[in-house]
């Protein structure tokens, strides 16, 4: 559950998302994702994981300038 700020979500294989206040996501065990703060925001949010989280690898600077146009 996002708490403050902007960011984005995105599992792999799909589209990123951009989240605000008061959006949830729920992440099921298993699926490979990556969250994080947009350009122009901090990101705070709330996560409560069962299992195992899988992460993807590390966003280069060009996917990341790439998100929201």
């Amino acid at each position: 559950m996002v708490t403050a700020g902007e960011g984005w979500y995105q599992e792999e294989g799909k589209s990123a998302q951009l989240l605000k206040p008061g959006d949830v996501v729920a992440i099921h065990e298993g699926v490979k994702h990556w969250h994080g703060a947009t350009k122009s925001s901090w990101f705070s949010h709330i996560a409560i994981t069962k299992g195992e989280s899988e992460w993807c690898e590390p966003v280069s600077d060009e996917q990341y300038d790439q998100l929201g146009k």
